[in-house]
């Protein structure tokens, strides 16, 4: 069997939970089954580790680089002329990824067909070959006042119809999907994902004594992080040695303005790490925290069981249903229960170290081997 996956995710995403999961799955295809990556340009680090070629680069978007330090109106109109007339010298990586893609799938040489996300350019060019669409979140549908798309919402929802077949990565994506969409139960099946991490033996510098551990985006409004701060802020103010260390981008001027506000800006901290120090990062943390109103599956909540660290999370959306008894749950917008769940856990040893040997257990569930073989499973089935 081959399976053609398209070039999408991979020039979208640098690092990223959709980009990860493609690569693992591809990683660990069982015997017999071939995988052919359409991408030739890309900046995304996980296709670095498979025996793909494409050719890395910084930007895909070559615009920034043009005329850095000069800003004019109809800079940009100016740079798709260029690109239009002179396209070898100002290349557009996007349309050649595509063009790419659109080549294999008129040439016809796979089996089945699995995009990476959510762009429509393919339909008019499988000539009768089975597509699989992986949705790994209905956030867009359901929290518009978040992220307002309506467009991605109509296309997502066309190539969801038109698919052979659904994967969900959660029943409770799976759930959400029939109820936007109206698909069919039968039409969807749940894989889940798994932790990649990978254990070092280090963790990073400058690391707190004593720390909180947020990881991912802050900037999405359902990611709950305002509220996460300021529900934990009477636990900082009694603990000065107690800090919050955050992943991800520098913190911004307004989110300064706002830690200062709460009298606590000396205790948020920025960590910046790689796939092996992460690991160590967990490993040393309190506690790990995910307060988000909704996620698709929630990669963190695995990687804190890996390095065993004890995991407080909202029960929102698919988190009871991946840590089940193995974390510490509170009211999304609850304030008290979050910051009972978090001193449940600075105060009780015997409290935390039950959550860590629950989460050691409830890791035994999930792995890349199976996930890629239901996977495989599902194409199968497609094509019979």
């Amino acid at each position: 069997m081959k399976v053609l996956y398209d070039h999408q995710i991979f020039e979208h995403q640098r690092i990223g939970g959709v980009s990860r999961y493609f690569a693992e799955i591809i990683r660990h295809l069982p015997a017999g089954v071939e995988a052919d990556v359409s991408v030739q340009y890309a900046f995304n680090e996980y296709l670095k580790g498979l025996n793909i070629p494409f050719e890395w680069k910084d930007q895909l978007i070559s615009y920034y680089s043009f005329l850095p330090k000069i800003n004019f109106k109809g800079k940009k109109r100016l740079y798709s002329f260029l690109q239009e007339r002179f396209p070898e010298k100002y290349p557009d990586f996007y349309k050649i990824n595509e063009a790419r893609t659109i080549d294999k799938l008129k040439k016809g040489d796979f089996d089945v067909f699995h995009p990476t996300f959510f762009g429509d350019y393919y339909l008019d060019h499988l000539n009768g070959k089975p597509y699989v669409l992986t949705v790994h979140d209905m956030i867009i549908e359901l929290y518009p006042e978040f992220i307002n798309s309506p467009q991605f919402i109509k296309r997502k929802k066309k190539l969801v119809d038109n698919a052979a077949h659904i994967i969900a990565v959660s029943e409770n994506t799976k759930r959400d999907i029939i109820d936007v969409f109206g698909t069919s139960a039968d039409k969807i099946s749940v894989t889940y994902h798994a932790s990649s991490l990978v254990d070092g033996g280090h963790k990073p510098e400058n690391l707190p004594k004593k720390y909180l551990l947020y990881v991912g985006d802050r900037r999405l409004g359902y990611k709950n992080f305002s509220f996460f701060i300021a529900a934990i802020q009477p636990i900082l103010l009694e603990n000065k040695e107690l800090c919050v260390v955050c992943t991800g981008d520098h913190f911004t001027s307004e989110e300064n303005k706002y830690f200062e506000a709460l009298g606590i800006k000396d205790q948020l901290k920025i960590i910046f790490v790689n796939d092996t120090q992460l690991f160590g990062l967990y490993k040393s943390a309190e506690m790990f925290i995910y307060p988000s109103y909704y996620e698709g599956f929630g990669i963190p909540i695995l990687e804190a069981f890996q390095a065993q660290c004890p995991v407080v999370l909202s029960n929102e959306s698919c988190f009871p249903e991946v840590a089940r008894d193995a974390g510490v749950y509170f009211d999304s917008k609850s304030p008290a229960r979050l910051r009972q769940a978090v001193s449940s856990l600075l105060n009780n040893k015997e409290l935390r170290h039950d959550m860590i040997n629950k989460g050691t257990q409830r890791l035994q569930n999930f792995s890349w081997e199976k996930s890629a073989l239901q996977t495989v499973e599902i194409y199968k089935e497609v094509l019979r």
